[in-house]
């Protein structure tokens, strides 16, 4: 286990290709993107490794993005109630919907939460509207292209893009598939170095610690909700249990640059389009013997993908469908 932590401002693409010459403004989203990360350490190692796990950490906490079902409206929180549809007559075949038993307009609880909060989620306790989150503030810099062999600047390449930057003390904790002895790790395309900080405490432990208890309280309800991590290609069928709602945030385009054995240059990979970490899956149980399975698989475990290369190998983890499992109980308010 070890944290990552960038000695300057971070840029994600935001999917569309970029040619200074053809554009002069470069737009940067922020969301947990694991293939820059274990790129950087895949070259830093002279390995090819798993990622097994990713989030945000500060101090020794971890942060993921606040589930999407979760909203704010005049400064309260508000968790919605899954209800049974009855006489109602609808294009799909919908057995439940969300009611948030408001008509107040609501907002996201936008940023990325404390694992104690989020803990508290997955158990279906409250939440409070004041909780701590992470946020990225944006930074506008501007950028021009170096012709290095006459050492000056490349007339029409001029553009300005936007950079993502967390507090000082914010860093990436990730587990690869191994231990690396390795001091610093070059990130992304713009080459960022980071600093690599050695854990010997699990950071995870917290959340695995309630493993078997959010697991017993699955079994007396039958009903869980399955939230992302990290981004994924697909929501997942899952043998014994029964989708019945879903709240997804907008999809988004998503490529990378890879290359092959002895590649200098490299290509960009094809165009994927992925479901954004903190979307929620709600699920049936209808075979109580698969319970333990889904739980081995999914809670805290990088596996919540369709096969699809070269980053969603189910033999290889790249970290993305990193997944969580949290109770549900459908006799229960949702109002905080």
């Amino acid at each position: 286990m070890i944290g990552i932590k960038p000695f300057d401002v971070l840029t994600f693409g935001d999917g569309k290709p970029f040619n200074a010459t053809e554009r002069v403004f470069r737009e940067s989203g922020f969301f947990i993107n694991p293939i820059p990360v274990i790129s950087g350490l895949n070259k830093a190692a002279d390995k090819k490794l798993n990622l097994e796990f990713i989030s945000l950490a500060k101090g020794e906490n971890l942060y993921f993005k606040a589930p999407i079902d979760i909203k704010v409206a005049n400064n309260r929180v508000i968790k919605p109630v899954v209800r049974k549809l009855n006489n109602v007559i609808t294009e799909e075949e919908l057995e439940y919907f969300l009611d948030y038993q408001t008509s107040e307009k609501m907002e996201d609880l936008n940023g990325y939460l404390k694992d104690e909060e989020y803990i508290k989620y997955l158990k279906d306790e409250e939440i409070s509207v004041n909780t701590e989150l992470l946020r990225p503030y944006k930074e506008l810099r501007t950028g021009i292209a170096i012709d290095r062999s006459t050492r000056t600047t490349k007339e029409g390449y001029l553009f300005t893009q936007t950079f993502n930057r967390f507090e000082d003390d914010v860093y990436f904790y990730v587990k690869p598939s191994e231990d690396l002895n390795i001091d610093t790790v070059i990130i992304g395309g713009e080459s960022r170095l980071s600093v690599v900080i050695k854990k010997d405490k699990d950071l995870t432990e917290k959340l695995l610690k309630e493993k078997e208890n959010i697991k017993n309280m699955v079994s007396k309800t039958g009903f869980f909700k399955l939230i992302l991590l990290s981004p994924t290609n697909k929501v997942l069928e899952i043998e014994g249990v029964k989708i019945i709602a879903k709240v997804l945030g907008k999809p988004f385009i998503y490529s990378s640059w890879i290359k092959l054995p002895n590649d200098k240059t490299g290509f960009p990979t094809r165009i994927f389009r992925l479901i954004p970490e903190g979307s929620v899956v709600y699920y049936k149980v209808e075979d109580q013997s698969k319970i333990d399975e889904i739980f081995d698989k999914y809670y805290l475990k990088a596996a919540y993908y369709e096969l699809e290369y070269p980053y969603f190998d189910t033999k290889n983890p790249t970290g993305f469908g990193l997944s969580i499992i949290g109770a549900l109980n459908l006799n229960k308010g949702g109002q905080g």
